[in-house]
């Protein structure tokens, strides 16, 4: 556009009887004035239709005011209407006065002078009516979307309440009942109450996650950070694994790596207790070089343990890599040499601070 501007208004700067200007120097600096202008079209396009309208009176560039109008129709913000109505009827009369006939009688000038003012005032509010018309569509679009999913989510925390929450509930109460039956063992006592704090503390983490389902605010889930690794550690040995803790100073490290270090040692203990009982565990929290690392590794399993057949489509560990990868770390889960295996990840610590890397 600017291009364009500015072959029409040096091909008006050599006409010398195009406007009011005749001699080429003032001629060429009027047009390279109004061409500079344009530059500012979107910013300020009354400023630059008036600029327009003077370079017209001065050298006679009518190409510059097809698109002072258009631009003014587009991008106008205030006073829309009276501005482009003063514009019009300025423009009309100096393009039929300035010398240079669009036709061959003064009407046909006035009328070709009218369609030309018109047309880019019609293809500028066109455009504009388009433009906001696509935008309501991809904002109601976008309220349908955000709605169906709240829908989707509140269902699933009715379903999830409805049944996990029922089934949890039942695992308490006859954890607590065990505790109480005749001749139990201290052993069988101590087990049964690991069994019913665990279900309570599940219980916790499920109405957590419940109330972030229907809110749709992920930000409610806080609960487990690095210093819940103890309480983790310790139940994890009540079920019969053999652990070892090697903690690390984790003050200051922000909640959202918080969270996904408990969760990765979480998940590689449940996985542990599931295909390797009995097998010797250490767990090691590392913080240096401005990274929080975590790494899980058991030797290999013992034969002599009995295997606990729990349920699972192995999506824990894809759902911790994309945790993982959300942080900008590193994740690695795999067998190693001694036939065991280790489930490791390490996240910077400043990566929520980090300007996120274009796509």
């Amino acid at each position: 556009m600017v291009a364009l501007v500015a072959v029409g208004a040096l091909n008006s700067a050599f006409k010398p009887t195009a406007g009011l200007v005749h001699g080429l120097l003032p001629s060429l600096a009027i047009a390279l004035v109004v061409t500079i202008g344009f530059l500012w079209r979107r910013r300020a396009p009354l400023a630059v239709a008036l600029l327009v309208m003077a370079g017209l009176a001065l050298i006679g560039t009518r190409l510059p005011v097809f698109f002072a109008l258009y631009g003014l129709a587009r991008y106008q913000g205030r006073y829309r209407p009276a501005v482009i109505g003063f514009c019009c009827v300025a423009f009309v009369p100096l393009m039929v006065l300035v010398p240079g006939n669009l036709g061959d009688s003064f009407l046909e000038d006035l009328l070709i002078s009218v369609v030309y003012v018109l047309l880019p005032v019609v293809f500028g509010l066109g455009a504009t009516a388009y433009e906001r018309s696509i935008t309501a569509l991809r904002e109601e679009r976008e309220r349908r979307v955000a709605q169906t999913r709240a829908e989707e989510r509140i269902q699933l925390a009715r379903e999830m309440h409805d049944v996990l929450g029922h089934r949890i509930a039942i695992i308490a109460m006859h954890s607590g009942a065990i505790e109480f039956v005749p001749g139990a063992t201290p052993e069988s006592r101590q087990l049964a109450r690991a069994v019913g704090d665990t279900a309570r503390a599940a219980m916790r983490d499920l109405r957590q996650v419940l109330s972030a389902l229907r809110d749709g605010n992920d930000s409610v889930i806080t609960g487990h950070r690095l210093t819940d690794l103890h309480t983790l550690v310790a139940d994890a040995r009540s079920s019969g694994l053999d652990v070892t803790f090697a903690p690390a100073a984790v003050d200051g490290v922000p909640p959202e790596i918080s969270l996904t270090a408990y969760r990765t040692v979480q998940e590689a203990l449940t996985n542990v207790m599931k295909h390797a009982p009995g097998a010797k565990t250490e767990v090691r929290v590392t913080v240096a070089g401005g990274r929080l690392g975590t790494c899980v590794r058991n030797a290999p399993a013992c034969t002599a343990a009995p295997r606990t057949e729990m349920g699972g489509g192995g999506f824990g560990m894809v759902g911790l890599r994309e945790r993982v990868s959300l942080l900008r770390g590193d994740f690695h889960a795999g067998p190693t040499p001694e036939g065991g295996w280790e489930v490791s990840m390490s996240v910077p610590l400043d990566t929520l601070s980090a300007p996120c890397p274009d796509s």
